[in-house]
C-alpha cells in the first residue's frame, strides 16, 4: 500500500517503495537531495544497534573494535593503517589501542622500518576474543542482510563504494 502523500509527490521524490506505513517523513519527503541524510541516519542507527551488539558480548568500545577486527584480519597494523581503515582520526585510534594493551588484547612491537609508528598485533587473548565475537556480529548482519535480496546487497555495495571513492576524490 502506497503511502498517502505518494500521489502529490513528484516522480523524483519516489527513491523507495512506501509500503511500509513505519517510514519517518526524511524517508518519504525530500527526495534525492535527503538521500546523504538517510544515509548517515542509518549509519548512526546500525552504530547503536551494533554497540548493543557489542555490549552484550564484551567490554569493548565501537572504536576498540574497529581496531580488534582490523587486526583481526590483517595484522600487523600501524596506528595510521588502522586510522585509515576505519575512516577516523588517529587520535581516536591510539586511545583504542592505548586500552586494548592495558587489558592484554593487542600487544606493541617496533617498526625498524619508522621508530615512530610501532606495529600492533593481537595477542593470544585478543585473537580468542575475535573468534569469539566474530559469531554475534555475524548473526547481527545475517539478521539485517536477511531481510534483502542478494541482487540488491550487490547493488547497495556498488552504491556504497561510489560515494566512499567521491568523499575520497
Amino acid at each position: 500500500m502506497a503511502g498517502k502523500d505518494e500521489a502529490n509527490m513528484p516522480p523524483d521524490n519516489r527513491i523507495m517503495p512506501l509500503s511500509d506505513e513505519d517510514l519517518p517523513p526524511s524517508y518519504r519527503l525530500g527526495g534525492i537531495a535527503y538521500f546523504g541524510y538517510r544515509l548517515a541516519v542509518t549509519a548512526k542507527l546500525f552504530d547503536r544497534k551494533f554497540m548493543e551488539v557489542l555490549k552484550a558480548h564484551s567490554t569493548l568500545t565501537l572504536p576498540q573494535w574497529r581496531c580488534l577486527a582490523q587486526l583481526g584480519l590483517a595484522e600487523p597494523g600501524t596506528v595510521r593503517s588502522l586510522a585509515e581503515g576505519a575512516v577516523v582520526d588517529r587520535a581516536e585510534v591510539s586511545r583504542a589501542l592505548a586500552r586494548l594493551i592495558a587489558q592484554g588484547i593487542v600487544q606493541r612491537h617496533d617498526n625498524e622500518g619508522d621508530q615512530r609508528s610501532p606495529h600492533f598485533s593481537l595477542t593470544p587473548e585478543g585473537r580468542a576474543l575475535y573468534d569469539r565475537l566474530r559469531k554475534p556480529v555475524s548473526q547481527f548482519i545475517g539478521s539485517l542482510v536477511s531481510q534483502v535480496d542478494k541482487d540488491d546487497i550487490d547493488a547497495a555495495d556498488r552504491v556504497l563504494w561510489t560515494l566512499s571513492k567521491g568523499c575520497i576524490d
